[in-house]
């Protein structure tokens, strides 16, 4: 349980440090880039950077769960090619005992 919790707290703290950097890199370009004057113009920036940053992370984890779905797979397959190699082995046995 308290392992459990110390992955979660890595994988939370692993994926702040890689967006907000990136994000904030992001929001000081667009008010450089776009100078800022009124309210509605912050507004209207605040809301694209918001859009930015979720599809930034979106994109990120993304990414992270096609890796995990994909050491999944592996790791499930080499398994299972144990186990068929497992089964034929008890076969053999049982037909070696069978001929006895």
């Amino acid at each position: 349980m308290k392992n459990n919790k110390i992955k979660r707290q890595v994988k939370a703290w692993s994926w702040i440090g890689k967006v907000a950097p990136l994000s904030a890199l992001f929001a000081v370009v667009l008010i450089i880039v776009f100078d800022f004057k009124t309210a509605l113009e912050w507004t209207i920036g605040g809301i694209a950077m918001a859009f930015g940053i979720v599809a930034f992370t979106w994109w990120w984890w993304v990414i992270y769960a096609v890796r995990e779905l994909n050491q999944l797979l592996t790791t499930t397959t080499e398994r299972f090619d144990q186990v068929i190699k497992d089964i034929r082995s008890l076969k053999e046995d049982f037909r070696k005992k069978d001929k006895k």
